[in-house]
């Protein structure tokens, strides 16, 4: 999922800040995304707290490239894209760089996030004439929260109709409302959209409603580059603020600063790990060549970066006997699998042999292997089928991989972009008498059983004419077949793990960074694992929750409660959607097109194209919504 993001620079504000060398803010955030925008926007609920946001991008709220759901990914190589590239990846088929397209614009546990996703939440029901094929319930939602969530405006009949009946008709279970916490199943989850005025909500929406506030201070073109200190002596060292480049030409590019008396990165994935070694916080080997002097010897910064394996450069095709109505808007069916439901008994007891062997894997801190275990043998989400186009394809992928990565910087140029290494199916299993990669064997062994089950489950089967891949096709084959098609799934997390700093961690549970008394980190790099599910919504619940853990810190006041009520007078609004029609939609191959030229009925077709419960101390979060994607 694209981190679409965005933020308003207030007329000479940058120029202003730099030569106001006395204001100091409370708290100083580098990123206006989709964890930092509003974390800020929560924290400056209280009007004694001045909070500073630099955010490298410009002001896209107004672009429709991002506000229309159904141009999603349309700003991918534009100026709202950082455009980074990972290094060439030998477990790709042809050593297949991937784009790592980031967005450039504006204690833990399950009772605390759970508590966090309804308080980040406003959610409509859908219309009672809608056929959503869904029955949410109202004490697993928010109702007051800065994110809108409603279910999806038109159902693919080829999923209400024909994929449910054939699931349950194949034992699967097709459960309720997932945000109660059990998300294993298939189902439609709500969308990140106000039906309003069928609109995108994300963090510069909800800025959007607050952004007079006069102790909020966002400043676009702002690239933040390292940490400014004011001690760095023996012990914890002390942040003064943030250095950061004026990008929009009006100051010559020259290196300005912000003081504040908390640092928080919030600059994602490819952004936070090297502005901290950049800093000087991270490993002596990387940093000592590039002429930064090393303040705090921290070897985790930059390491456990992780993105799921998924079928995406073509997806699994189907064909049909029948034509499929309701696909005008974007859909967003996923189906979520334990191990135990998408292999073969023969195929789970040879992996599970593997797993029970193998005490520890290079690369893979041993807490996190261990919670793989944990995962794999308590039959929690280890793969999805989303279904999220209007057409007949659907996106297989490995929620959490075994295979991890690093992000480094190879420069001291701040503005050089970070060396991102995925390292895709670099961990290898031995699985009956094969050596295999453990990350592609789980794909596609997992996508073939589950196609087969379709194939062979009514009613689903008894209009499917073609899969493309031919799912009687060998295991080796199709293997083959998968290998050629996977890439990235575009949910990049980790790089500042969450852990004990003994486990490998780079920052403890009130975010803050091993070795330092006021810097933190607060964006999905911090995630210890990879959530089992799409990490937007966990990211915005955790920008929530953070900001609550850093109020409690500071003394001030906490503007939410600890437990918000699940019900309340609000939790019967439903969605009214605009009586207009689609202005774009989805065509057989997954492309949005103007909706005058759009097909809503259709067979399907194989042939080839082309398309572009997260875990702390043993506890599983569930994400229960999502962006559209």
């Amino acid at each position: 999922m694209l981190r679409l993001v965005a933020s308003l620079l207030l007329a000479t504000a940058a120029t202003a800040i730099a030569q106001n060398t006395t204001q100091v803010y409370d708290y100083a955030i580098a990123g206006a995304g989709t964890a930092g925008l509003l974390l800020a926007i929560v924290l400056t609920e209280n009007p004694s707290i001045n909070v500073a946001v630099l955010e490298a991008g410009s002001d896209g709220r107004t672009n429709p490239n991002i506000t229309i759901p159904e141009l999603r990914g349309d700003i991918i190589d534009t100026e709202y894209d950082w455009d980074y590239y990972s290094t060439v990846q030998p477990g790709l088929y042809r050593n297949r760089s991937q784009a790592v397209n980031r967005g450039k614009t504006i204690g833990w546990n399950w009772e605390t996030l759970s508590t966090a996703f309804r308080e980040s939440e406003m959610f409509f029901a859908p219309p009672a004439n809608a056929s959503s094929a869904e029955d949410p319930d109202p004490a697993n939602h928010g109702y007051s929260g800065y994110i809108c969530s409603t279910l999806q405006r038109s159902v693919l009949s080829l999923l209400s109709d024909y994929v449910t009946p054939a699931l349950l008709n194949a034992g699967y279970a097709v459960p309720g409302d997932r945000n109660g916490g059990n998300v294993t199943g298939a189902g439609f989850l709500p969308l990140a959209i106000c039906p309003g005025n069928y609109t995108r909500s994300y963090a510069g929406s909800a800025y959007t409603a607050v952004q007079d506030r006069k102790n909020l201070h966002l400043y676009t073109n702002a690239q933040v580059t390292n940490i400014s200190w004011a001690s760095t002596s023996s012990g914890n060292i002390t942040a003064r603020g943030l250095n950061y480049v004026d990008t929009s030409g009006r100051t010559s590019n020259i290196s300005l600063s912000i003081q504040a008396d908390e640092i928080i990165l919030s600059a994602g994935i490819a952004g936070s790990p090297p502005i901290l070694e950049r800093s000087g916080i991270g490993n002596p080997d990387i940093l000592m060549p590039l002429n930064i002097t090393p303040l705090v010897n921290l070897s985790s910064v930059g390491t456990g970066l992780r993105d799921p394996l998924m079928m995406q450069y073509q997806p699994l095709q189907y064909n049909f006997s029948v034509e499929f109505t309701g696909g005008e808007y974007a859909q967003n069916y996923i189906d979520l699998r334990p191990a135990q439901d998408v292999l073969s008994p023969s195929d789970y007891n040879a992996a599970s042999t593997w797993l029970n062997s193998t005490a520890s894997i290079p690369g893979l801190e041993d807490a996190q292997f261990t919670v793989f275990k944990h995962l794999w043998y308590t039959r929690q989400p280890l793969i999805e089928m989303a279904w999220q186009y209007s057409s007949t394809q659907s996106m297989p992928y490995t929620l959490v991989p075994l295979s991890q990565g690093t992000v480094h910087i190879n420069s001291s140029d701040p503005m050089a972009a970070p060396v991102i290494n995925p390292n895709y199916n670099s961990v290898t299993a031995i699985i009956g008498n094969e050596t295999v990669p453990w990350d592609l064997w789980f794909l596609s062994r997992a996508s073939q059983f589950y196609i087969n089950e379709l194939a062979s489950s009514a009613p689903f089967s008894d209009v499917l004419t073609k899969t493309d891949p031919d799912h009687n096709l060998s295991p080796a084959d199709y293997q083959q077949a998968v290998f050629e098609r996977s890439g990235t799934s575009q949910h990049l997390t980790g790089g500042l793990p969450m852990l004990s700093r003994a486990a490998g961690g780079a920052v403890d549970a009130k975010m803050l960074v091993y070795g330092t008394r006021n810097v933190r980190v607060v964006d999905g790099s911090i995630f210890p694992y990879q959530p089992s599910a799409h990490p937007m919504g966990l990211t915005y619940a955790m920008a929530v929750h953070a900001a609550k853990i850093l109020q409690q810190i500071k003394g001030s006041k906490v503007t939410y409660t600890e437990e918000p009520a699940r019900s309340n007078s609000s939790s019967n609004a439903t969605a009214s959607f605009p009586n207009v029609a689609p202005t774009v939609t989805y065509n057989a191959k997954g492309s949005a097109v103007p909706a005058s030229s759009s097909v809503t009925t259709f067979t399907g077709g194989a042939e080839k194209m082309e398309v572009g419960r997260w875990m702390v101390g043993g506890i599983v979060i569930a994400l229960g919504w999502s962006g559209s994607m």
